[in-house]
């Protein structure tokens, strides 16, 4: 078959494929600059999708679980499962691996040296509180060539990263769970070619501490990535992305923590920058809102630039960070929640330029996704992305081929003012947290510029502003901070509490809305009532003008600080009350006032 043949059917294929899925572009026209299915497949009988790896042969090979029984009278077992694929899909070969226990998984796969595999994954045994570490060394057609278990009773694992020396070992990142306090630990492995153990270092920095992604440093060493805290449970003051400098030996070189309290600020994908240092991807939570960001560093771990991306309402979580040859793309999940809080996922792929401009945000829809694995960049400059598909009411593990992105024409947009994110921002005296500045242009679209304009406190005896937008209090006060870009300004309230100040702790009690959902009159306004539950005395208090309330769309409806909920146009939201280091939301509808009925002369109600 000729070559042009061969494209022309491949493509026609593609669009036959992309119509017959379903697969839909987030707000950009198939006008061949964006990235198209060229094909989606499930394997397995009863599985899920966790991550997939582009293998040297053209081909893919994904990693998840599947449940089977050995025998048809048996019970299901869920089996770490790893299936290889060719260029186009098609399976070549898949291994359904149990060791020694009840419920397993397989994580991720590193393709090793010497044309095999190295699986990492957990195990469970029936009963026990824990997962075990499970690796499983593979032969390029499949064929198990060992496979062991790494012990400890203090945590319950799950891998994260793996790094093949030249000397044919390993190191294995992963987290840990202390399941009895709630706490996680940070872990690196090290092990020879033939599952030894070398070396086992945990590391401790705040509290509840955890790697997600580790790769060789560009001057030696190694650095992990993650996200260090304190447990669910405790103050949530300091939430921070954690970035770590390690020797040889796993030793702490260095380590940075970048604080944005209770925004669960982890890190998740690092790869090293063209000019020199690394770009990190990570993700921030606000709302039950979930926000992408790309932060470049240089080789100490300073910070040099920091974009924020949002897609109004929507969430996005994306874990693979990828270089591309325009600059970024970031592989992962976008969720979209209606007003019955139905909600829906997406393949997201979110590209940027080099200094972390946005280029496009592209969707891919098929059957309901119910989870998205750890995505890939493809040979061809493509991507791949694994996850769980429900098919009727069976969940069943997906890949998800995109050609690559074609060339991107210019878009010229007109800047109509900025804008910061947040109303106000609160902190400790001696603590420091950052501010989003977004850029707002003429088509409504909206861009984090917070690295590019310049700021000044309105007094820095209160706090100060440094060049990238972070908030240090300096004592406690009130004052502004004020962003200035291309002649336009905006400020931000800055609230500096005392060091001392149990504002962000915890309560031990449930803080609760009067009611699970409001509706408001367009145009009016109604009082509600926050209560705080002490769990010790088992009494209610009335905390409304004790809390922060904050809406995710004020101009539908709000509240104001004296507990009066407003409601200003047709449409529903979500509104929170924020209490110390609680946090309690409720519905909001807005409906259209009931027009008075006009009677004539001479008409008749009853008529």
């Amino acid at each position: 078959m000729g070559r042009f043949l061969s494209k022309l059917l491949h493509g026609c294929l593609a669009a036959s494929l992309l119509m017959f899925l379903g697969v839909g572009l987030d707000s950009a026209a198939a006008d061949g600059t964006q990235s198209v299915v060229e094909w989606s497949r499930d394997y397995g009988s009863r599985s899920s999708g966790k991550s997939v790896i582009s293998t040297s042969d053209g081909g893919y090979l994904a990693t998840g679980t599947v449940y089977e029984a050995e025998n048809p009278e048996d019970y299901p077992l869920q089996k770490a499962y790893v299936v290889k694929v060719d260029a186009e899909g098609q399976v070549e070969w898949e291994q359904k691996l149990v060791h020694k226990y009840t419920s397993h998984t397989a994580y991720l796969a590193k393709e090793t040296k010497d044309g095999g595999y190295l699986v990492l994954g957990s195990s469970r045994s029936d009963g026990e509180p824990k997962d075990e570490l499970y690796l499983i060394r593979l032969d390029s057609s499949g064929k198990v060539l060992w496979e062991t278990v790494k012990e400890d009773p203090s945590i319950d694992s799950t891998p994260v990263s793996a790094l093949e020396m030249d000397d044919g070992s390993f190191m294995i990142a992963g987290r840990g769970m202390v399941s009895w306090v709630a706490y996680e630990r940070a872990y690196i492995l090290k092990i020879d070619a033939n599952g030894n153990e070398q070396w086992y270092n945990k590391y401790s920095f705040t509290g509840s501490d955890f790697f997600t992604d580790l790769i060789p440093a560009t001057d030696g060493g190694y650095i992990a990535i993650g996200h260090t805290g304190m447990a669910e449970y405790e103050s949530k003051e300091y939430d921070a992305m954690l970035v770590m400098k390690l020797d040889d030996q796993g030793k702490e070189v260095w380590s940075k923590e970048f604080v944005d309290p209770r925004t669960q600020w982890t890190a998740y994908s690092i790869v090293p920058s063209e000019d020199g240092g690394y770009a990190i991807l990570s993700r921030k939570s606000n709302n039950d809102k979930r926000s992408a960001l790309l932060t470049k560093i240089n080789l100490e771990g300073q910070v040099q630039w920091e974009k924020t991306y949002t897609d109004g309402d929507n969430s996005e979580l994306y874990t693979r960070l990828v270089r591309t040859k325009d600059g970024y793309a970031m592989l992962g999940e976008h969720t979209t929640t209606n007003s019955l809080n139905e909600r829906k996922s997406q393949y997201g792929v979110l590209r940027v330029n080099t200094n972390g401009g946005l280029i496009s945000r592209e969707l891919f829809k098929g059957p309901p996704i119910t989870s998205v694995g750890k995505a890939a960049e493809t040979a061809d400059g493509g991507f791949i992305f694994p996850g769980t598909v429900l098919r009727g009411d069976i969940y069943k593990l997906q890949l998800m081929k995109l050609s690559p992105p074609g060339d991107q024409a210019p878009v010229e947009r007109v800047l109509s003012g900025i804008s910061y994110k947040d109303a106000v921002k609160k902190m400790k005296a001696g603590n420091t947290v950052s501010t989003v500045l977004q850029a707002v242009y003429a088509d409504g679209s909206k861009e984090d510029l917070s690295s590019a304009a310049m700021y000044a406190s309105g007094d820095t005896a209160i706090a100060e502003v440094d060049a990238l937008g972070r908030i240090t209090g300096k004592s406690p006060g009130e004052t502004y901070a004020e962003a200035t870009y291309e002649g336009y300004t905006a400020r931000i309230r800055v609230q500096v509490l005392p060091e001392n100040t149990d504002e962000f702790d915890p309560v031990n009690g449930e803080v609760l809305f009067d009611s699970y959902e409001y509706s408001v009159l367009e145009g009016t306004m109604i009082d509600l009532k926050v209560t705080l539950y002490d769990y010790k005395t088992h009494e209610t208090t009335d905390i409304t003008r004790l809390v922060t309330f904050t809406s995710n769309h004020p101009d539908i409806a709000e509240v104001d600080q004296e507990g009066n909920l407003i409601g200003h146009k047709l449409g529903s939201t979500r509104i929170y009350a924020y209490y110390k280091g609680s946090r309690h939301s409720a519905g909001v509808q807005v409906v259209r006032s009931a027009a008075p009925q006009e009677v004539t002369d001479g008409a008749s109600l009853s008529n």
